[in-house]
C-alpha cells in the first residue's frame, strides 16, 4: 500500500540563516529517548534505524509518529509497506543504538529480533515495543513525520530507558523511580529546599563538599549537593542512590526499630566483628547525636566512580564496578580510620524522632583537628535548626558529647 505525503501550509516565516552546529549544540539540550523503528521490506529483508524523535500523539485514537529523512531506506521502506515497530531502547543497548544509526547494509547481524504480530521486526532485548500501521506522512523540512495507528504494544523488561542529551548517550535514572508516592517526593524536595542554605553556608565557611540525602525505599538519596566552592559542580550529584545496607545510612539505621535494623546489617551479620563493630557506630551515633564517616582508599575509589557515573551515564561497566566497590567496603570496615574521618553527618529528625534527612560535610582531611571541630558543631547546629523548623522531635542527646 502507497502513502502519499500530507502537505501543511502556514503563513511562511521570514526567512532565516541560522547556523547548523549553532542550531544542534542549542537544541542538544533538550534530552530525547531513543528507539529503533523496523519494518519488513517488499523483499523479505528487515530495515531498522535509530530515531530520537518518538512521541505519542493520541490517546483515542492509539496515535504516535516520528521523524525521518526524507532520503532514508528505511523511511522509504516504511512508506511503502504501509507498518513499522518501534522498539524503545534500554540504556544497556548503546550497541544496538548505534549499529541502527549507521550506514551497514546488514544492521540485523548479530542482533536476535522475531516479528510482530503484524510481521515487524521486534528486538528481543528492548523493554518495549509497540506494532503500527502507517496513518500519514507529512512533509516537514528534510524530514517527514510518519503517524501510525497502534495496534498492539507491550512490555518486555524493566529497564532504564536509553537517552541522547548534548551529543551523547547515556541511561537516565529518575528520582522519581526510587519514591513510593509524588508525596513523598514532594515532602523530601521541600525538606532538601529548605537545607540548601544551610550547606552552602558550611561549605562557604569550612571549603568542604556538602550534602542532604533522604532514605527513600531501599536507598538514600541525595537530594541536594555544594561543591567546595559554595556553588554546584559541573558534576550534578543530585539523585545519587545508594542502597541502604551497612554500612551506607548508618544515621538513619541508628533510630530504627531492632527488625529495622537488622534487616539494615544484611550480610555483615555473618561476620561477628563487623556486626560487633557497625553496632557500636550504631549506638555512638545514638549517643552523641553525629556519624563519622571514615576514611578508607575504598571510599575515594567509590565517589569517583560515582563521579563517573554522573558525568557518563549509568554504563554497565561503571554499575559492575560500583557494585564490586560497595561490597568490597562493607567487608573492610572493620580497618576503616576514623581518626582522620572522610565525612561528619548530622541527623534531622520528624515529629515522630525519625531521621528524614542528614546533613553531611565530606572531604575533611584538609581541615586541621580545632577546624574539624568548629565544623562538626556547625553541622550539629544546622541538624537542630532543621528539625525545629519542620516542627521534629529531638530525641534524646548526651549534649556533652557534642
Amino acid at each position: 500500500m502507497m502513502f502519499q505525503p500530507t502537505h501543511t501550509r502556514a503563513n511562511s516565516p521570514v526567512s532565516v540563516s541560522i547556523d547548523s552546529g549553532h542550531y544542534r549544540r542549542v537544541l542538544g539540550h533538550y534530552p530525547t529517548g531513543v528507539c529503533v523503528i523496523t519494518a519488513i521490506a517488499p523483499d523479505g529483508k528487515p530495515v531498522g534505524m535509530t530515531v530520537g524523535s518518538f512521541t505519542s500523539v493520541s490517546l483515542d485514537p492509539p496515535l504516535v509518529a516520528f521523524l525521518a529523512m526524507k532520503t532514508s531506506r528505511a523511511f522509504s521502506t516504511i512508506v511503502e509497506v504501509g507498518r513499522f515497530a518501534v522498539n524503545v531502547l534500554a540504556g544497556d543497548q548503546l550497541e544496538q543504538c548505534r549499529k541502527f544509526a549507521s550506514r551497514e547494509n546488514d544492521k540485523f547481524n548479530s542482533v536476535a529480533w522475531r516479528l510482530s504480530p503484524l510481521g515487524s521486526p521486534v528486538l528481543l532485548e528492548s523493554p518495549a515495543w509497540i506494532d503500527c500501521t502507517v496513518e500519514s506522512v507529512i512533509e516537514l523540512g528534510d524530514h517527514a513525520m510518519v503517524v501510525g495507528a497502534v495496534s498492539e504494544l507491550d512490555v518486555e523488561r524493566s529497564a532504564a530507558p536509553l537517552m541522547y542529551f548534548q551529543g551523547g548517550y547515556g541511561r537516565f535514572s529518575a528520582l522519581s523511580m526510587v519514591i513510593d508516592t509524588a508525596d513523598e517526593l514532594s515532602a523530601h524536595l521541600r525538606l532538601a529546599d529548605l537545607a540548601r542554605p544551610k550547606l552552602e553556608e558550611i561549605s562557604r565557611a569550612f571549603g568542604v563538599h556538602a550534602a542532604a540525602n533522604a532514605l527513600v525505599g531501599e536507598h538514600v538519596v541525595q537530594l541536594a549537593w555544594v561543591g567546595a566552592d559554595g556553588l554546584d559542580l559541573e558534576t550534578n550529584l543530585v539523585g545519587l542512590r545508594l542502597p541502604f545496607v551497612a554500612p551506607f545510612g548508618l544515621l538513619f539505621a541508628a533510630w530504627q526499630s531492632d527488625e529495622e535494623r537488622e534487616a539494615w546489617l544484611g550480610e555483615s551479620k555473618a561476620d561477628e566483628l563487623v556486626r560487633q563493630i557497625l553496632l557500636d557506630d550504631l549506638e555512638q551515633a545514638r549517643q552523641q547525636g553525629w556519624a563519622v564517616i571514615p576514611d578508607h582508599a575504598i571510599l575515594r575509589e567509590i565517589e569517583a566512580s560515582i563521579a563517573r557515573i554522573a558525568t557518563d551515564g549509568a554504563l554497565r561497566a561503571s554499575l559492575s564496578e560500583l557494585e564490586t566497590q560497595i561490597v568490597k567496603f562493607a567487608h573492610q570496615y572493620t580497618a576503616l580510620s576514623r581518626d582522620r574521618p572522610r565525612g561528619l553527618s548530622v541527623p534531622v529528625f520528624d515529629n515522630t524522632g525519625h531521621v528524614v534527612l542528614t546533613v553531611t560535610a565530606q572531604r575533611l582531611p584538609q581541615l586541621s583537628p580545632r577546624m574539624l571541630d568548629q565544623c562538626r558543631a556547625a553541622l550539629v547546629s544546622v541538624g537542630e535548626e532543621l528539625t525545629r523548623a519542620i516542627g521534629g522531635l529531638m530525641p534524646p542527646i548526651a549534649l556533652d558529647e557534642k
